[in-house]
């Protein structure tokens, strides 16, 4: 493979060598220099002291190429501001670098997630002591959306795209490094 043309969501197309043309490439699936590359992601969100629920990314990356994007959030409406992180069951996830979402995926019947979980370690964080952190769907879009600090997705985007793609990984990577930016 000579050069990646772009990206998007799990494929990517490629330029091959010695004239074998472009192709798209389904990512999980291909077993090349740039899948030896551990997939890293980055939760981003603007911080607001406002009541509406905000909404940031979650982007996962290998290398310095992007391969999904998904509109995600973290807390619930009012506790969004800087310094919510500290809200035992309201507030965002704490900002930090050093977070991991495992890979390896369980069912939880939990009003709020009823669905797949994806642990996000460490456990308890340690500058607050929250725990119980995950990556899931966000179920309770229609009633009261938002999460108790897990990083949520709406449902469609969550089951056609994160969870293929962290099964995906599940085989050459137990877990992705995870970055939780908060701006204002």
């Amino acid at each position: 493979m000579d050069e990646i043309l772009e990206t998007n969501g799990l494929h990517s197309h490629v330029e091959f060598a010695v004239e074998s043309g472009s192709w798209w490439i389904f990512l999980p699936h291909w077993d090349t220099v740039l899948q030896t590359q551990k997939v890293k992601a980055v939760f981003s969100l603007e911080q607001a002291n406002i009541s509406n629920l905000i909404y940031g990314y979650l982007v996962f990356s290998r290398g310095t190429q992007e391969v999904l994007r998904v509109r995600a959030t973290s807390g619930q409406p009012s506790y969004q501001y800087p310094g919510a992180h500290t809200q035992r069951g309201k507030g965002c996830i704490p900002p930090d670098n050093d977070w991991k979402i495992s890979t390896n995926g369980y069912y939880l019947s939990t009003p709020g997630i009823e669905g797949m979980f994806y642990h996000i370690t460490p456990d308890p964080d340690p500058e607050t002591g929250r725990s119980e952190f995950g990556l899931h769907r966000d179920s309770n879009v229609t009633i009261y959306p938002g999460s108790a600090g897990c990083i949520v997705v709406k449902t469609s985007d969550f089951n056609d795209k994160i969870r293929p793609f962290l099964d995906g990984l599940r085989e050459t990577q137990s877990f992705i490094s995870l970055s939780v930016v908060y701006s204002t």
